[in-house]
Order: C-alpha cells, then sequence, then structure tokens
C-alpha cells in the first residue's frame, strides 16, 4: 500500500484486539467498553487502521461521518 498524501510505502498496517477493554474520550466525553464503529479506526473488540511511518497520514476517507450511536 502506498500512502494516499505522500505515496511513501512505509504504511504500518495497526491490528489490536481489545476485547471490551477500549477507553475512547471524544468532545470530553470518557467512555470504556466496545471499539466505536468508526471506519478506518475498527469496532467491536477490534482495532485496526493504516498510518503513514513516512507523514502522519491515516490512510482512509475522511471525514469520518457523524453517528450518535455507540455499541
Amino acid at each position: 500500500m502506498k500512502c494516499f498524501k505522500c505515496e511513501s510505502d512505509r504504511v504500518l498496517q495497526l491490528t489490536a484486539k481489545c476485547s471490551d477493554l477500549c477507553f475512547t474520550t471524544f468532545n470530553g466525553i470518557d467512555q470504556d467498553g466496545y471499539v466505536p464503529e468508526i471506519r478506518h479506526v475498527g469496532g467491536g473488540d477490534y482495532v485496526e487502521t493504516w498510518i503513514c511511518l513516512e507523514c502522519g497520514q491515516v490512510q482512509g476517507e475522511f471525514p469520518v461521518p457523524y453517528t450518535r450511536s455507540r455499541q
């Protein structure tokens, strides 16, 4: 995979299983439990994203649509 911003091939795929032990803070609201269902970030028990190690750009299409629901 090449970075869509700088075209480097130094893109790290990061996958982690955290079961229901995820902690997030968004707009000053703390939550713990499952990974929020967010495109290019993960969901459920898994965090999964791709990050360019050259420029730091998270890969994927952004902005992510706003949703109020959370598992």
